[in-house]
This record gives C-alpha cells, sequence and structure tokens, in this order.
C-alpha cells in the first residue's frame, strides 16, 4: 500500500511542481515566506499541514533534503549544517533564496493530490517551507532573510526517539535503521563552538554507547543550538511546543496564527486529529493519550539513558512527564 501511495504521488505532485513553475509565473515575495523547523519526528509535518490552510500558501518539503533537491548536491553540505549566526556562505543563502521565493522544483514523496490541492499548489503565490534539518542553521538562516516568520517546533525527546527507532527516520542520508556512529555524532559537536568548548559536556558526549544515547546526543544537539542563541535574542523567532497543542489546540493555535496576524481558518480545526501524511502509529490521535504512547514503546533503561544525555545540555525542562516544565522553556538560558 505504502509504495503505491508513493507511485501515485510520483505521478502527480512533480509534474504539478514543473507547471506551476514553468507555466504559470507568479512572483513570490520572501516577505510573505514562513518557514517551520524541528527535529525528524518532532511533529514539523502535521504542524505544516496546520499553516498551509492559510491562503494562497503551498509547502515546500525538506528542501535540504539531496535527494529531493538536486541543488543540494552542489552546496555538498552534511546531513545536519551547522553555520554560526554571522558567518559567511554565500552559496546556501542563493540556493535558500531560490527556496524562499518558490522557485525550485520538489521531488519529495510526500502523497497524492486531489483537486483542490493541486489547484491551490499550481496557483499559490506564498511560500511555506518546512525542514527537520534546518535547527542548527536557524539563527543564520533568520540573520540572512528577511522572511515572514519563522516557527520552531520541540516536542519530548522521548517520544520523539521513540519514532525514530519505531520509523528508522532520523534525518541522515543513511539505511534506515543502520546504527548511527558515535563519531559522527562528536564530529559534528565539535563543529559547534558552544559545545566544543564545554569540556565537561564533550567529556560526557564521549561516553555515549547506545542507540538510544546517540540519538539523544543528536536530538539534544540540534535543539540546543537554536535554544541558546533565542536565549539572547528573545523575538527571533516563535517557540511551538508539540504537547501543548495536544493538550491545549484552541489556545495554542490562537496564538500560533496570531504570530503573523491572522485569524485561524476553520480548516485548521478539522485537521486537528487528522494524522499528518507521514504519521505511521495512527492511535489515540489528537489526544493527551498521544503523548503517552513512548512510554509503551522504550524500557525504564532507555528512557534513563536519554533523559541522561538531554539533561547534560541542560534541557532538563524535559523529564519522564509527558509534558515538559513549560515555564523553564519559556526562561531558558543557556
Amino acid at each position: 500500500m505504502e509504495i503505491r501511495q508513493i507511485r501515485r504521488y510520483t505521478l502527480t505532485r512533480y509534474p504539478i511542481e514543473l507547471i506551476s513553475h514553468k507555466l504559470i509565473k507568479r512572483e513570490v515575495n520572501i516577505q510573505d515566506t514562513i518557514i517551520i523547523s524541528g527535529t525528524p519526528r518532532g511533529g514539523t509535518t502535521w504542524f505544516m499541514e496546520l499553516l498551509e490552510t492559510l491562503p494562497k500558501y503551498k509547502s515546500i518539503f525538506e528542501p535540504l533534503n539531496k535527494k529531493w533537491f538536486s541543488p543540494v548536491k552542489k552546496l555538498n553540505l552534511p546531513p545536519r549544517p551547522y553555520l554560526e549566526a554571522n558567518a559567511e556562505n554565500d552559496q546556501l543563502k542563493k540556493y535558500l533564496n531560490l527556496v524562499f521565493t518558490g522557485r525550485i522544483v520538489s521531488k519529495a514523496p510526500r502523497f497524492s493530490m486531489n483537486l483542490r490541492s493541486i489547484k491551490k499548489h499550481i496557483f499559490a503565490t506564498k511560500i511555506l517551507v518546512k525542514f527537520i534539518r534546518a535547527n542548527r542553521p536557524l539563527p543564520w538562516i533568520v540573520n540572512n532573510f528577511e522572511i515572514r516568520a519563522t516557527y520552531f517546533l520541540l516536542r519530548h525527546p522521548c517520544a520523539t526517539i521513540a519514532s525514530q527507532l519505531e520509523t528508522g527516520t532520523r534525518g541522515y542520508f543513511m539505511p534506515k535503521f543502520a546504527p548511527i556512529p558515535k563519531e559522527m555524532v562528536l564530529k559534528e559537536a565539535q563543529q559547534i563552538p558552544i559545545i566544543r568548548n564545554n569540556e565537561w559536556l564533550m567529556k560526557k558526549l564521549n561516553t555515549i554507547t547506545t542507540q538510544e544515547e546517540i540519538l539523544a546526543a543528536i536530538w539534544s544537539i540540534d535543539n540546543y543550538v537554536p535554544l541558546s542563541y533565542l536565549s539572547s535574542h528573545q523575538n527571533a523567532w516563535y517557540t511551538g511546543v508539540y504537547e501543548k497543542l495536544i493538550t491545549d489546540f484552541d489556545e495554542e493555535i490562537k496564538k500560533v496564527f496570531g504570530y503573523i496576524g491572522e485569524e485561524v481558518p476553520e480548516e485548521v480545526y478539522e485537521r486537528f486529529k487528522k494524522p499528518s501524511t507521514t504519521t505511521h502509529d495512527r492511535s489515540h490521535l489528537g489526544t493527551p493519550k498521544q503523548l503517552l504512547k513512548w512510554k509503551k514503546k522504550l524500557s525504564e533503561c532507555q528512557i534513563k539513558n536519554m533523559l541522561k544525555v538531554v539533561h547534560w545540555f541542560g534541557l532538563d525542562f524535559y523529564t519522564e512527564a509527558p509534558e515538559p516544565d513549560y515555564g523553564s522553556i519559556k526562561d531558558w538560558k543557556s
């Protein structure tokens, strides 16, 4: 079934992308562009589909995926690139300018399209871009592009990693379920000054051995970098928390759309309990029970190992509780 869905999508979405790109010439103002950034299996696709209800917007899905966007290969980027906020990178800047102005064609195998979504996609004049590989360069992105808004999405590390272990999706260009080498994570950490210069933290990272510890280190780096920047640049973007959206959707979604001065479209409420196109486990969708599923998928040892690593980074607003300490997220300082 899954293979047929991908084939159907390949036969429909890609030609629609080409028609929209080559035949329907429309100016896209980068100042209308919205981006969403988060971790693999962190709820970003669902969040994107909520925001995609905005009139005149179409989504661009994972433009740093070199399998779906051939120009990325020429950039010679690692799977999770890092750039300091004031760094120079003209090639990446030129490429993302194409993305943020809709001048790029995607081969991302997401879903088949109905007539309504085809029409909206062809005639869209505004762009919504979703990333799972942009957390680390997020400060650089917001420093280099004048876009409408940036949303940064957090989700419980245990829930995120449980889903990664179950689906094999980790945001790396390697076979699904293949173990990620510890050396890869240490090399990435060495490239980030705020981590590299923390001798105690680097010594701790050298002790990780299990896959859950390695994935917890990756989750922590992915979130530590943008949170550290946010602690001194409080208005850089909107920080959304997946758990809060689930438990208090009506209030939180008003804040999400209010951030860009928009009323909540009625279609959003229809989509709240609808699984995203990348959801595998569809039980308890849109209910607080959804936040407990990871407790059944992980052993006590795995949970302990993950949280131990996460807490090394000072990200202790997540514990064994299904929801984080929301106040601590808001007040967090690196």
